[in-house]
């Protein structure tokens, strides 16, 4: 079967690194072409144009037609600035192949209105700058919801397959919105034998060597993008809290947008955190790395933190990451986290309340007593397996209508 992978690629993103690891499962039985995204052909803000952007998806729609199946790796702003824009490219791709699939990364609405709302009178008067950035914001949300609304009434007209990655997001969709074809599956990435490339005991031994630290220490790690939403902060706060022997590896780089705008404010800000503290001799800024050493990272440390603030994720590829290949796992008690935990893919992990840095000191410290064999995956161990099954299982499966057409079209 030829499958077409239509997404970002080999750049630093969780998106990226989900379809690499689905273009190697998939093409195991089947002939499987990655078609790239890049930011330079498609985002003003990146140096492209208007018309080279058109130019782009009409060359990428033609090439799509010889395929027997097209998969959508949909994060809206893969395709534009302008969420609009993206709906309209989204669209268009999708039409070019009537066996395709749209895998929503993030979806907006969970209601099928997208009103704005107004900041009261009251407001207007006691904090109108306040008001006015309030109304801008909810303007912006508005016009999001909008377009994305216009987006599912487009997938249910066409019978588009849809596949998201939290039983939540699904029964929004189903029962909320009246789509008929979508699919779940949450975020997969290691295999067996690839786990078994990153062990514990001499990830950590890697660490230690690195950093020259004494056997003793306790290695905490935290990853992802530098943003005010990874709470960060809150890592370094409850660090403070802690016995001196416990060390703070910090894996994040800066988001693409904000290299872009030289903007390096979230960092500035943690270190003054830490410096404030007086735990910078604790905290260690790891950088941004490649694949490879970000799980051998994952898989050395004694234990990884998710500490994230709630901005409405439809999942969390970090989230997945860490559960396959930690040894142990705390994690913020967000909408996405718990949605993940749903599946059961990992039993051994701890929840905290966002924010509460004294619970995540103690389920830290204590973390043996509640499992007192930590293991990674308990058993679970061939995710991409199963997530390869799953998707080819998926664009395989041509909705009747659609079927129906394509009969016709044999005939005609």
């Amino acid at each position: 079967m030829k499958i077409a992978i239509v997404s970002t690629y080999k750049i630093e993103c969780g998106i990226a690194r989900f379809s690499e690891i689905l273009e190697k499962n998939l093409s195991v039985t089947d002939d499987v072409t990655v078609f790239e995204l890049p930011r330079h052909e498609l985002k003003l803000s990146f140096g492209a144009t208007k018309e080279g952007s058109e130019r782009f998806i009409e060359t990428l729609c033609e090439q799509l037609k010889s395929f027997d199946a097209v998969s959508v790796q949909c994060e809206y702003s893969l395709f534009s600035d302008d969420i609009r824009v993206s709906v309209e490219r989204i669209k268009k791709i999708l039409l070019s192949n009537k066996n395709s699939t749209l895998t929503l990364h993030t979806v907006i609405n969970r209601s099928t209105s997208a009103d704005t709302d107004m900041p009261s009178l009251f407001r207007w008067v006691t904090s109108p700058k306040s008001a006015f950035k309030t109304l801008l914001h909810s303007l912006r949300s508005t016009r999001s919801a909008k377009a994305e609304l216009h987006l599912f009434e487009f997938v249910k007209k066409n019978n588009i397959k849809i596949i998201v990655h939290t039983e939540t997001t699904k029964e929004i969709l189903s029962q909320r919105f009246r789509l008929s074809n979508v699919h779940c599956h949450p975020l997969c990435y290691t295999s067996e034998s690839e786990k078994n490339q990153y062990v514990y005991e001499e990830c950590r031994q890697e660490l230690l060597d690195k950093l020259v630290l004494d056997e003793d220490v306790k290695l905490i790690g935290v990853f992802g993008f530098f943003g005010h939403y990874k709470g960060f902060d809150y890592a370094i706060q409850c660090i403070d809290r802690m016995p001196r022997n416990y060390k703070l590896l910090i894996f994040s780089g800066l988001h693409p947008n904000l290299i872009k705008n030289s903007d390096s404010s979230q960092i500035e800000y943690l270190l003054g955190m830490a410096k404030k503290l007086k735990v910078l001799d604790r905290v260690f800024f790891m950088g941004s790395v490649d694949d490879r050493s970000l799980y051998r990272a994952v898989a050395g440390v004694d234990c990884s933190w998710l500490p994230y603030r709630e901005v409405g994720q439809e999942a969390s590829a970090i989230c997945s990451e860490v559960s396959e290949l930690s040894k142990r796992v705390i994690v913020s008690r967000n909408f996405a986290f718990i949605d993940y935990m749903k599946f059961g893919l990992r039993k051994q992990y701890q929840f905290f309340e966002i924010g509460n840095i004294e619970e995540l000191k103690l389920k830290t410290m204590f973390y043996d007593r509640f499992f007192p064999e930590p293991s990674r995956s308990d058993g679970v161990v061939n995710h991409a397996e199963l997530q390869a099954a799953f998707y080819k299982k998926v664009v395989e499966y041509v909705p009747a209508g659609i079927a129906q057409h394509q009969a016709n079209a044999k005939v005609a």
